[in-house]
C-alpha cells in the first residue's frame, strides 16, 4: 500500500529534524580542527564506506520517493500482510526515539563522520550505558522499516542492504579508532557493553 511509503517518508524526514539540533550545535561549538573539508571525509570513512554511504542515500530516500510519485517500479512490488506496514510504523517510532536520545547524550561529542573531535570524551549516561552504537542500532532499524513499509524490490530491499554493508565496514573502523583514542577505558566498555543490542546488567560509555 502506498499509505505505508508515505509514512515512510514522513518518518526519513523526522529522522533529518530529529538530528537538526546536534548538526546546529556542532556548527556552533565545534572547532575548526573538527571540520573536515570533503575530500578529508572520504579519507576518514574509506572510499569504500564513502561510496557505499552516497548508494545508501540514493536507495534509502530517492527510491521511496520514486516509488511513491510514479508507478515506475510496480512491477517489482512483493507482496506483505497489511500488518507487516503497521508493524514498519512501530518500528519507525521506535528509531525516532533512539536517534533522538542518543543525539541528546552524546551532545557535542557527536560527528557525522567517524572522527576523534578535539576535547572528546566518552559518553557514561543515557542510552549509551547500554549500547555502544545505538545511532547504528537505530539505522538497521530504519532500513526494517523500509522494507517492511516499502514493499518493492527496488524501492524497498536496497537501503537495507546497504545499511548493512555500511554497519560492517564501518563498526570496526570506528571502533579501532576509539581504542586509539581511549585505550584500556574503551576495551572495559566493550566487555560492559553490547554494540547494537543492550546487556541490561552492565553500564558502559562511548562516543557515537
Amino acid at each position: 500500500m502506498k499509505m505505508f511509503v508515505n509514512l515512510y517518508l514522513f518518518e526519513v524526514l523526522a529522522t533529518y529534524l530529529v538530528r537538526l539540533p546536534s548538526v546546529f550545535l556542532n556548527a556552533r561549538t565545534g572547532s575548526r580542527k573538527d571540520r573536515l573539508s570533503q575530500a578529508q571525509r572520504v579519507r576518514q570513512e574509506g572510499v569504500v564506506v564513502s561510496i557505499l554511504m552516497l548508494f545508501w542515500f540514493f536507495a534509502a530516500i530517492i527510491l521511496p520517493g520514486i516509488y511513491a510519485a510514479t508507478d515506475w517500479f510496480d512491477r517489482f512490488d512483493y507482496s506483505l500482510p497489511v500488518w507487516c506496514g503497521y508493524a514498519g510504523l512501530a518500528m519507525a517510532g521506535l528509531v525516532l526515539w533512539i536517534l533522538w536520545r542518543a543525539h541528546a547524550d552524546l551532545d557535542r561529542n557527536w560527528s557525522a563522520v567517524v572522527q576523534i573531535k578535539e576535547n572528546q570524551h566518552l559518553v557514561t549516561q543515557g542510552i549509551y550505558s547500554s549500547i555502544r552504537h545505538p545511532i547504528y542500532s537505530a539505522h538497521l532499524l530504519w532500513g526494517l522499516t523500509q522494507v517492511l513499509m516499502v514493499p518493492n524490490w527496488l524501492a524497498g530491499v536496497p537501503g537495507f542492504a546497504a545499511i548493512i554493508l555500511i554497519m560492517i565496514l564501518r563498526i570496526p573502523h570506528e571502533e579501532r579508532m576509539l581504542i586509539g583514542q581511549f585505550g584500556d577505558e574503551y576495551r572495559q566498555y566493550m566487555q560492559q557493553t553490547g554494540a547494537l543490542l543492550p546487556r541490561f546488567s552492565n553500564r558502559g560509555a562511548r562516543k557515537e
